[in-house]
């Protein structure tokens, strides 16, 4: 059997739902929570990157407030911010249907109304409209609503809506400040044990005491007025037990810091242990400017129980590859400033960071329509691919048909076609026999699988029966993947000209802009890479942006019309080659 690169689909948690005779909808439920938390999750699946009107709702309220109190982000880029948010919120409508539909109407038309307002004073809008749009707005009625969905999901809700409910219940969860393996840990005692699922996917936050290295000092003066009920030790390396935790990290002078953090779960405390702690350092870093002060990888978190949890062990890979096997110019100042992103704790200046590595491709707030297009494209793609590696996990004796018609090289089982797998998942009128080998066996194996994979399944395979359908899911990506990029901006602005360092939600925003950065790398490689092995000299980026986002508008038009996707190519759908249009015959 491959090894499961998702813990969601792990054969611990699949034996836990068995036993529990859980139904479809509740393991989809769990498994599509358990997925949007999982950091291994690519950009349209994670809680970063999903559409939801709560999220929509709460950075327009934080965008109107800033406005208000510190003129940041301006008229027309708060006027882009109220546009884009009205336009995920239409998308996540429906699921409102559930609970939650008045109070996202009164926001939504709280958000046309100052737009209008904007529209008709421009520059010279009055801060006191949107200090009293800021305060209309209320993104807990949402959260609140949407806690309600939790009975009917549990119950069951149809296709295609039970995805989008699910969706916003893991951005609801996440925001709440639960961590995926911690909730998964959690929901295996559920299982065994059955009680109130609303305390386990969001328990009152409770009590913690967080351990971390702060190296470069043997002692932090002053450090408990600065972080009340802090304590502090210092450390020497010869003096710690074989065991410990700190043996590979006290290597000079050293102090343990124990802070108590009021989080939902340990990693979440640890998480909002480090974040308060570098915080506090940047104290000590301007009252010592010639020593270097910074914050152990390692840590330790004393639950309320006594329970103890301490850091996991960082990913390894027998070999990494670099993007491309050669420098791309042009992108090694974005790859640069991408990878600093990354190691930065501050989320507000993580994502900063994120917004200046597409910067320095070339990309300004007036072409964002262009990479959020270019997104689309790729998240087609992406998704196409995700959905065969979570098919093919589990069930060795049935994969043969499919792996048949839709082969697979190395390791990690990458796809040699995506258009192969695209054919199987598509309807044919009188398909060959090997071909309706490959589809049966996809279906026994989504059933067999049932949960989160089946729904993936026939989502897809609805997705690829009507054009227009697909072309539907295209636009909501296209609109999701530009509120994120005018969110990107904003916070780059709220970070490094208005010097706010923490906003709400400010954690999925610093990880959807490492992901949109990594997205826009990733096809971004692959153009100079295919052009580099033709001789030809290197498009730019902008340009690239810009034949991108034509290719996916032409796309849409072709699908609106076709009634078919029996010549969409996805193989090279946002590389250098203009064959997105043809496999096949109509």
């Amino acid at each position: 059997m491959r090894a499961v690169r998702y813990q969601y689909l792990d054969a611990r948690l699949r034996q836990a739902f068995d036993d529990a005779g859980l139904s479809r909808c509740q393991r989809a439920l769990l498994q599509g929570v358990l997925r949007a938390l999982d950091p291994d999750a690519h950009l349209g699946e994670h809680v970063a990157g999903l559409n939801s009107a709560f999220v929509a709702v709460q950075r327009a309220q934080t965008a109107l407030a800033s406005h208000a109190s510190e003129d940041h982000p301006r008229w027309n880029l708060l006027r882009r911010v109220i546009s884009t948010s009205v336009t995920v919120m239409d998308a996540a409508a429906p699921a409102y249907a559930h609970a939650g539909a008045k109070a996202l109407a009164q926001a939504r038309q709280t958000l046309l109304d100052v737009d209008a307002v904007i529209a008709a004073d421009g520059q010279k809008l009055d801060p006191a409209v949107t200090k009293a749009a800021a305060a209309k707005l209320d993104p807990e009625a949402l959260r609140t609503a949407v806690r309600h969905w939790l009975g009917p999901l549990w119950n069951g809700v149809e296709l295609p809506l039970r995805a989008r409910m699910i969706a916003e219940l893991a951005v609801v969860t996440a925001c709440h400040g639960r961590d995926g393996r911690h909730l998964r840990a959690d929901l295996l005692r559920f299982l065994k044990k059955p009680h109130d699922l609303a305390q386990v996917l969001w328990p009152e936050p409770r009590r913690h005491v967080v351990a971390l290295v702060v190296r470069g000092a043997r002692v932090l003066r002053h450090l408990d007025e600065l972080l009340p009920g802090v304590r502090q030790e210092p450390l020497h390396r010869s003096r710690l037990p074989r065991d410990d935790f700190l043996k590979d990290v006290v290597t000079g002078s050293s102090v343990l810091i124990r802070l108590p953090v009021t989080a939902a779960d340990a990693h979440t405390a640890a998480l909002l242990g480090r974040r308060a702690l570098s915080e506090v350092l940047d104290q000590y870093a301007a009252g010592e400017r010639l020593t270097e002060l910074d914050i152990a990888p390692v840590w330790q978190v004393s639950g309320p129980t006594g329970r103890v949890t301490r850091t996991e062990h960082q990913r390894t890979v027998a070999s990494a590859y670099p993007l491309t096997p050669y420098w791309p110019a042009e992108l090694r100042s974005a790859m640069r400033v991408a990878n600093l992103a990354r190691q930065v704790d501050a989320p507000m200046a993580s994502a900063g960071l994120a917004w200046s590595a597409l910067e320095a491709t070339g990309l300004d707030p007036g072409k964002i329509a262009w990479l959020a297009k270019a997104c689309a494209l790729q998240m087609l793609r992406q998704h196409l691919v995700s959905l065969h590696v979570v098919v093919g996990n589990h069930d060795r004796g049935l994969r043969p048909p499919l792996d048949a018609q839709v082969p697979t090289t190395g390791v990690k089982h990458h796809l040699k076609s995506v258009d192969a797998w695209l054919d199987v998942l598509v309807e044919h009128n009188r398909p060959a026999e090997q071909l309706k080998a490959a589809q049966d066996a996809v279906t026994k194996l989504a059933e067999n699988e049932g949960g989160l994979v089946q729904d993936l399944v026939e989502l897809w395979r609805a997705r690829l029966a009507d054009s227009a359908v697909l072309a539907h899911w295209l636009q909501e990506q296209e609109d999701t993947a530009a509120a994120l990029l005018e969110w990107l901006y904003v916070t780059r602005n709220l970070a490094f000209h208005a010097g706010t360092f923490a906003a709400p939600g400010d954690v999925l925003t610093a990880h959807a802009g490492q992901a949109l950065a990594d997205l826009t790398l990733e096809f971004l490689g692959n153009w100079r890479t295919r052009e580099r092995q033709r001789g030809q000299a290197e498009t730019p980026a902008l340009d690239v942006y810009r034949r991108l986002a034509q290719r996916k508008d032409q796309l849409s038009a072709r699908l609106r019309r076709a009634g078919s996707v029996r010549r969409l190519s996805v193989e090279d759908i946002s590389g250098p080659d203009e064959k997105w249009w043809s496999r096949g015959n109509d």
